[in-house]
């Protein structure tokens, strides 16, 4: 009797739950890569999928059950299992793609990374880390932009 219970048992796999999600995995995988790299090309097109995984996380209806509307009303919509920040990775990702663009002369796009920091915050969410850098840098580049146009 006791092999059979345990015999039940001995056949699954164990798997970590976040592993078993290719789009949480490619998320990190894009993330990691993006703060970890110093090519701007590379840090850009993170930057873009990463902006991209947050608009799809938020346009994100949920599973819809059909069922009788007297039921329909006590059932509450599925939260989100997603465990990490999206919007912190992305802001995170365009900080560093920012900084990188900056270092290397391309003004432009390290205003537009900056920039999509600001795009990405919440008007009701509080001011982060990030965005603090953000604007921060955005203003030393205004600074510099000034400084350089009053010099002869």
């Amino acid at each position: 009797m006791a092999l059979v219970i345990s015999g039940c048992q001995t056949g699954t796999s164990l798997k970590t739950a976040g592993l078993d999600n290719p789009g949480f995995m490619t998320i990190l995988e894009t993330y990691t890569h993006c703060t970890s790299t110093s090519d701007i090309g590379e840090t850009q097109q993170d930057m873009g999928t990463l902006s991209m995984a947050t608009q799809a996380n938020e346009s994100h209806d949920g599973f819809v059950l059909p069922m009788p509307q007297q039921i329909e009303r006590f059932v509450s919509t599925p939260a989100n299992r997603l465990a990490v920040d999206i919007h912190a990775m992305a802001a995170s990702c365009s900080l560093h793609a920012g900084q990188v663009a900056f270092s290397s002369g391309r003004i432009d796009l390290a205003r537009a990374a900056l920039t999509k920091i600001v795009t990405l915050h919440k008007e009701n969410q509080e001011p982060t880390y990030y965005l603090a850098q953000a604007h921060k840098l955005l203003a030393e580049m205004d600074n510099g932009v000034q400084i350089s146009l009053r010099t002869p």
